[in-house]
Parts: structure tokens; C-alpha cells; sequence
């Protein structure tokens, strides 16, 4: 009997412990070492000739040519927003919403939650942090009393200088 209590035990605290790692993984890792890249930059360096002066009365000067600057940024790459728990929490007073980009490793982003509900419309706007083999919103809990009560939909959009994209629509029911 004491064998079958030990493996219960042991199999409820795995299947707890794991479920934890399901909503926040990798919470506070850091991103992978990388190899380093060199990147080859060209400059152009516009420099205007001395001057002349022909008398006291006369100067001749030169105006230096305008250069064209041509650092246009390429366009951010579409990716797929998943939401994976939109769920209000009454006992903590939030509604908390997990979002992940699967298809992507990318840092310096954001994640903007929108929260509608007939004409109320209100966004909130987090970081997201690169993990082992996607990127992740930071755990988003956006105060009950900040929304309205009844039934809303929840979105969640991602952007960065390398990718954007937005999640499919989620129901929530605040209380």
C-alpha cells in the first residue's frame, strides 16, 4: 500500500510540476550564445575642398554636394501570434493572457493586447523575450476593474523590427 501511495504522490507532483513549464517556460532564461557576425558597413564620407580667396572684396566658396542616404529598412517578415490561456481570474483580480510566436527566435519585440467588448476597446502592451525555440509575450494580467464586465475578445499582436503579426481572435467572459 505504502508503494502505491509513494508512486501517486510522486505522479501527481510531476504531472503539477510540468504543468507549471507549459504556461511559463524558460521564465527568466536568457537567450542562447551566438557566433558572432560581421557585418560590413559601407560609409560614404563627403569632404569639400579649401577655398580660395581671389581678393578682399571676392570669395569664392564651395557648397558641398547633398548625399543621398539610402538606409531604407526592410520590411518586417509576417509570423503566426498563438494565444495560449486568455482567462479572467476573479480570486487575483486580473485576466491574464499567455501569447507565443512559434515559428520565431527573435528579441526586442512587443506584444499589444486589445481587449473589446461592444464600443470599449482598450490595449495593453508588454515585452516579449526570445526562449529556446520561440518568442514569448511576458505573462500579460491586465487589471478586472481596467475592462467591462460581460462577454470580450482578446488579440494579441507582435512586433519587431524583423517580424509582425497578429493572433486569431480569443473569447473571455469578465465577470
Amino acid at each position: 500500500m505504502t508503494k502505491f501511495l509513494t508512486f501517486v504522490t510522486l505522479s501527481a507532483s510531476t504531472f503539477v510540476l510540468t504543468g507549471c513549464s507549459l504556461f511559463y517556460p524558460n521564465w527568466g532564461a536568457t537567450s542562447l550564445p551566438e557566433e558572432p557576425t560581421e557585418q560590413v558597413t559601407a560609409t560614404e564620407t563627403v569632404t569639400a575642398e579649401p577655398t580660395e580667396t581671389a581678393s578682399s572684396e571676392e570669395t569664392a566658396t564651395e557648397e558641398p554636394q547633398p548625399t543621398e542616404t539610402a538606409t531604407e529598412k526592410p520590411q518586417p517578415k509576417k509570423t503566426s501570434v498563438e494565444i495560449i490561456m486568455a482567462v479572467a481570474e476573479p480570486d487575483f483580480g486580473v485576466l491574464t493572457v499567455v501569447a507565443r510566436m512559434p515559428e520565431i527566435i527573435d528579441e526586442g519585440g512587443k506584444c499589444v493586447v486589445r481587449y473589446q467588448s461592444g464600443n470599449f476597446d482598450k490595449k495593453f502592451t508588454v515585452k516579449a523575450e526570445p526562449s529556446a525555440d520561440y518568442t514569448q509575450c511576458h505573462p500579460i494580467e491586465i487589471p478586472l476593474k481596467d475592462l467591462v464586465a460581460g462577454e470580450g475578445i482578446v488579440t494579441v499582436s507582435y512586433s519587431s523590427d524583423n517580424f509582425v503579426g497578429t493572433s486569431a481572435a480569443s473569447s473571455v467572459v469578465i465577470p
